[in-house]
């Protein structure tokens, strides 16, 4: 989970991979009724370096001032934090347009070097240019830090996810400072993911700078092509600017402006010069904005590994029976949803019928059943077993009745309407709704990760790693010494060992094959939990002010800020 992030319409989450990206595409937009984009596809203006202008700057709109920068924490596994960190931090591997992880020469001085008896033991060699911006070399202890961090043993830490690195038995120095030896206890394939962002030592030996360090502020030394300009809270901006000490390719831009515009406000943003390209996703307004302004910017269509699902809070009793949440899943109609959102962008109006793997992926398999096919009357049937009795509009169970608070981010078009209309289906099986919108800065931190609501709707944005990365959405919780739970980002605060179990075998799987095989295991088991319930792949529909290089719809694509400039 720690490539991209969560998202509530802009606001999102890093995690599950799925569809893929190369570079290409005319920015032309789409007929009506696209497919989604073919893997190994993205939409991004290549241009040379020697091509694109020194200088200027970037505004790039995010939802809010993030309330952490580090991504590596719970409240900071979101796609605008990891937006302004990438910039800034270490990045051993990235992956291309086809998702395929490549070693990142601007740290290491050769691919790391995988053996896998009589244990799995990856070394790396670190470029000895390498260094913090301090002056600090990164070294092997940088590596030891963020394991010990994230391997879930020191409850202290609150972490967005330790899958990886708890398999992981040791962190140790090599044959010099620069050379780190990892040997995991069990197999891992998506190794390439772990350490990707890393932090400083001094941000991960301490739990109290690790939690509040980072918290709107640059809470230690960073290392790429940019470093920590300044943060108004006042004009909601995040200014980075080009870093001297950066050893790699010189950033093209002098800056960019991270700058908090709302969902709705973003393509206008745009058209008055306040902004230089905006997310159109899932949002038909903003689509329609776009379709107006294509003399001034293209469109930008690719298939990414991003979905929009909702979330059942498990752990509210009146949604604790997993025969209440089946039927719940039975009376939304899934189908009227992708219709609604995605018909008038020009996509194929496909539901989604799997978590882990995204519907042009080739491991793909609909496991989702009776209990992914809209049927009111057996909700209804569900309901009733479950002890639900209708009483009057609504139902109740001894003398409790059964409501929904459905929290969702405010200004946020398709979060909106996703939420009109499932309140609507549920009406239909006698389940009223409340949807309560919240500020989008608080949904996660304030709501979704005290468990402060009933359902919500939100994107995951994902990356190479499918299987890895999803665990931590559905790892079972653990009660931390203080009582409250270690939910990492398991928003439904449920699970199950057997899943947990099953994640860590397909985890663990060197076959590519076999591990497809366990994942779809695992999605089927999920459709019984309906921990959440998984609605259509969200479009990496962008709109891009002409002009800018090497920006645009990026899929798997890791975003190579150095080379972001413009060419007039």
């Amino acid at each position: 989970m720690n490539r991209r992030a969560l998202l509530s319409g802009v606001v999102a989450l890093t995690l599950v991979g799925a569809t893929a990206a190369c570079s290409g595409g005319d920015g032309s937009g789409g007929s009506s009724n696209q497919p989604p984009a073919k893997a190994g596809v993205n939409d991004i203006t290549v241009v040379a370096r020697d091509q694109v202008k020194k200088g200027g700057q970037l505004v790039w709109p995010v939802s809010d001032i993030p309330a952490t920068f580090n991504n590596l924490h719970l409240d900071g596994n979101l796609a605008d934090v990891a937006d302004i960190m990438e910039a800034m931090m270490p990045q051993v591997f990235l992956t291309d347009a086809a998702g395929t992880p490549i070693w990142n020469k601007d740290y290491l001085v050769e691919e790391p070097k995988l053996e896998t008896s009589p244990k799995q033991k990856i070394t790396y060699k670190l470029n000895d240019k390498a260094k913090w911006n301090d002056g600090t070399p990164i070294t092997w202890a940088d590596f030891e830090a963020q394991w010990k961090a994230l391997n879930g043993k020191d409850k202290a830490f609150s972490i967005n996810s330790s899958t990886g690195y708890e398999l992981v038995e040791s962190v140790t120095r090599g044959a010099s400072d620069s050379e780190v030896v990892v040997t995991y206890a069990e197999n891992y394939a998506d190794w390439e993911d772990t350490f990707v962002p890393l932090y400083p030592k001094s941000t991960n030996s301490s739990a109290e700078v690790f939690n509040t360090g980072w918290n709107e502020k640059a809470g230690g030394p960073t290392a790429g092509p940019f470093k920590f300009g300044a943060i108004d809270k006042t004009a909601k901006t995040v200014t980075i600017e080009r870093d001297p000490a950066w050893w790699g390719n010189e950033a093209k831009l002098d800056k960019i402006i991270f700058k908090g515009i709302e969902d709705n406000a973003t393509a206008d943003a745009v058209d008055n010069g306040e902004a230089d390209f905006f997310e159109i996703a899932s949002n038909v307004n903003s689509y329609n904005r776009a379709q107006q302004m294509l003399g001034k910017i293209d469109l930008k269509r690719a298939g990414a590994p991003n979905w929009r699902h909702i979330t059942i809070n498990g752990s509210k009793p009146h949604l604790g029976d997993a025969k209440v949440r089946q039927a719940l899943s039975m009376a939304i109609n899934r189908e009227t949803i992708a219709k609604a959102l995605l018909g008038p962008l020009g996509q194929e109006p496909k539901v989604l019928n799997n978590r882990i793997y995204m519907g042009n992926h080739a491991n793909y398999k609909d496991n989702s059943g009776e209990i992914g096919k809209y049927n009111a009357d057996k909700a209804k049937q569900l309901l009733d077993e479950a002890g639900w009795k209708v009483a009057g509009a609504g139902r109740a169970k001894d003398g409790v009745q059964l409501a929904i608070d459905f929290v969702i981010p405010g200004n946020v078009a398709q979060s909106k309407a996703e939420a009109e209309l499932i309140s609507e289906m549920l009406k239909q099986v006698n389940v009223p709704v409340t949807i309560r919108t919240v500020p989008v800065g608080d949904l996660f931190d304030t709501y979704l990760t005290p468990g402060q609501f009933d359902m919500t709707v939100f994107s995951y944005i994902g990356d190479a790693f499918p299987v890895s990365d999803s665990a931590a959405i559905y790892v079972t919780p653990v009660k931390k010494a203080d009582g409250t739970l270690d939910t990492q980002s398991n928003f439904s605060r449920i699970g199950s060992p057997e899943n947990d179990e099953l994640f860590k075998k397909a985890a663990a799987e060197l076959d590519d094959a076999k591990a497809a095989d366990l994942a779809n295991q695992v999605d089927a088991k999920l459709w019984e939990m309906v921990q959440n319930i998984p609605m259509y792949q969200r479009p990496d529909l962008w709109g891009v002010k002409k002009g800018l290089a090497n920006f645009g719809a990026f899929a798997y694509a890791d975003v190579v800020y150095e080379d972001i400039g413009w060419t007039s």
